[in-house]
C-alpha cells in the first residue's frame, strides 16, 4: 500500500476534524447539564431536550489563555401552554451565563 503525501495531509485534516466535534460534543453536554440544573432549580421545564449552536468566537479565560466561547439556545415552559427561549454560555467547558425569557409563573 503506497500513500501519498496528500493521502497523509487529508487523512490527518479530516482527524483534526473529527477531534475537533468529539469536543464540541462533550461541550455541548455540559451544557445541557448547567440547563437542566437551571430549569429544575427555577421549576420550569426543558423542552425538546435540546440545545441549538448559535455562536462559537474566541475569548480570553481568566488565566488569559485563548479559549473557543460557545452560546447555545434553548426553550423551556413554565406553564405548559408557551415556550420561551434562554441562552447559554461557556468559555471552554467552564459556565459564563444562562439566561431565560421572562415567563409566566405557574
Amino acid at each position: 500500500m503506497n500513500l501519498m503525501l496528500s493521502d497523509v495531509v487529508w487523512l490527518s485534516v479530516f482527524i483534526v476534524i473529527a477531534g475537533l466535534w468529539w469536543h464540541g460534543q462533550g461541550v455541548k453536554a455540559s451544557a445541557l447539564k448547567h440547563v437542566k440544573r437551571y430549569c429544575d432549580d427555577h421549576d420550569i421545564q426543558l423542552l425538546d431536550e435540546s440545545l441549538v449552536l448559535r455562536k462559537l468566537w474566541f475569548a480570553r479565560n481568566s488565566r488569559g489563555a485563548i479559549n473557543l466561547q460557545r452560546t447555545y439556545c434553548f426553550e423551556f415552559t413554565s406553564t405548559g401552554e408557551y415556550r420561551y427561549r434562554g441562552t447559554v454560555s461557556l468559555l471552554g467547558y467552564r459556565l459564563q451565563s444562562i439566561d431565560a425569557q421572562t415567563h409566566h409563573l405557574q
